[in-house]
């Protein structure tokens, strides 16, 4: 990633954001969620690919990788269905714009890397069982699509780390964006924490930074790595209910300045998996484009190109449950990259997402497709 030679007064690099931010609206709070949403609706919404949001359409043996090294430092929306079964559409290989002929003997990949970037704050909690339990099913489905021998790495990271609040923060108007009126943002390039999973770095896990699974070898040892990391992420150990910066957290585990810490997870020709979860609207400065946020994940995978990355998640559809205020950062991250996510799931005050619906064959099979379009390396 080729350095702005304005960095020094890029506002990223600013560590302090005082009065002259954008001016509080109207700070929230997780217990003061209202009842109505952007996507809102008497069953869980499976939103899938291919349209817009509005507050008018509610709705063998494992390897591990990772292992510690001392001095390492398009459109979101709904299906149009207002209830049964969620329906998915699936992109296929000829969707994505690629040289490679799938009928070529090269063609296709030879690695998948997902990372989960989750919000550790203390409502989140309730959420990891289910998404334990939906991940180990959607392992058996993507195994059965790619090819033999896929190298397969899962990795964890924390949606915190980058942004205290101070005395104030909150998010505001109908573009849900962040109103900050003190605090500190501090990325991994600014100041290291040291916080085992925030600031973009892996969250360690039983010495692992991330598990490395064979599309041939037993499944388990994954399921159960996963199963430990994701519980130790989501911790409810954020600081501040008003800490979640999804989207930073997202971009930084491929920013340069975690390039040592997070080395070996992903692979240039990889397909990627953005898997983002939180039920709160994202707080990174608006001082800040989301493009810039888009730019640190598609410069590290420019050798593969941005059709090799698979955003998708379980996110909150609007700010705090209300229906006029999108959550525009969040969805226009996801939205960022060569196609729409091919699924996601909409995390609203007093439902039961479909984490099975959005960790299910409509992911596999396109991670399954991108692959299969993926040319050889060179």
């Amino acid at each position: 990633m080729s350095q702005d030679p304005n960095w020094e007064s890029d506002p990223r690099r600013l560590p302090w954001l005082g009065a002259s931010a954008i001016v509080l609206a109207g700070a929230c709070a997780s217990d003061e969620r209202g009842d109505s949403g952007a996507f809102s609706g008497t069953d869980v919404d499976t939103v899938t690919q291919g349209s817009t949001p509005s507050a008018s359409d509610p709705s063998g043996t494992a390897t591990e990788g990772g292992a510690t090294e001392p001095g390492a430092s398009s459109g979101l929306g709904p299906d149009g269905s207002s209830g049964g079964d969620p329906k998915f559409d699936v992109g296929t290989g000829s969707d994505l714009v690629t040289d490679c002929d799938p009928d070529e003997r090269d063609c296709g990949c030879t690695a998948v890397d997902i990372i989960f970037v989750v919000d550790n704050s203390g409502s989140m909690q309730e959420h990891a069982a289910p998404t334990i339990a939906a991940f180990s099913l959607f392992v058996d489905e993507m195994v059965s699509v790619l090819p033999a021998d896929t190298s397969v790495h899962v990795g964890v990271t924390r949606a915190t780390g980058f942004y205290d609040p101070g005395n104030g923060g909150g998010w505001s108007g109908p573009s849900c964006e962040a109103s900050l009126t003190d605090g500190s943002w501090n990325p991994p390039d600014v100041a290291d924490n040291g916080t085992n999973g925030q600031q973009g770095r892996l969250f360690e896990h039983e010495g692992l930074r991330y598990f490395e699974l064979d599309t041939g070898s037993d499944p388990q040892p994954l399921a159960e790595w996963f199963q430990g990391a994701l519980t130790g992420a989501i911790d409810g150990s954020a600081p501040h209910s008003n800490t979640e910066t999804v989207v930073a957290g997202a971009a930084y585990p491929f920013h340069p300045a975690n390039a040592g810490y997070n080395a070996g997870f992903m692979r240039e020709q990889a397909v990627l998996v953005l898997f983002l979860l939180s039920d709160s609207p994202d707080l990174s400065p608006p001082a800040i484009p989301t493009t810039d946020f888009v730019e640190i994940v598609s410069d590290a995978k420019s050798a593969c190109g941005d059709f090799c990355v698979i955003p998708t998640g379980a996110i909150a559809g609007a700010c705090y449950d209300q229906a006029a205020n999108t959550n525009t950062r969040l969805t226009d991250f996801m939205n960022g990259f060569a196609a729409p996510p091919p699924s996601w799931t909409n995390l609203q005050s007093g439902m039961v997402p479909d984490f099975e619906g959005v960790l299910g064959d409509a992911l596999a099979d396109v991670i399954g497709s991108t692959c299969m379009m993926i040319p050889p390396e060179g």
